[in-house]
């Protein structure tokens, strides 16, 4: 696992790279809490994350948690997002008798269905 902040000012991207697995929960959970000492406002990238279990999938949701609309997640892999949708489906709420579907796949998802 190799985390690292980008970025000047009050734009800053928290980078993590590798397994965002239990075997790494002390680790990523020490950065999330000192970035978000140092910096209110933080954009987080998963693009380069091979490997998520449900510490990891904990750990984004106590940073977005705490964080609010101040943490930003503008960038997942194609893994990141398999493990959210099996972990959580994302559900769209609909009115009765619409025809529109009541779950709808993530992007990784909707890429390996083709």
């Amino acid at each position: 696992m190799k985390i690292t902040l980008n970025g000047t000012g009050n734009d800053h991207c928290l980078v993590f790279e590798g397994s965002m697995t239990c075997k790494f929960a002390r680790e990523i959970e020490n950065s999330i809490i000192d970035m978000m000492r140092r910096h209110p406002r933080i954009n987080v990238d998963l693009s380069r994350v091979h490997e998520i279990d449900r510490c990891g999938i904990h750990l984004l949701s106590v940073l977005k948690s705490f964080g609010g609309d101040a943490v930003k997640i503008i960038a997942t892999s194609p893994e990141v997002e398999v493990t959210l949708h099996q972990l959580s489906p994302i559900h769209c709420h609909t009115r009765p008798g619409s025809s529109a579907s009541k779950f709808r796949k993530s992007p990784a998802m909707q890429a390996a269905s083709l």
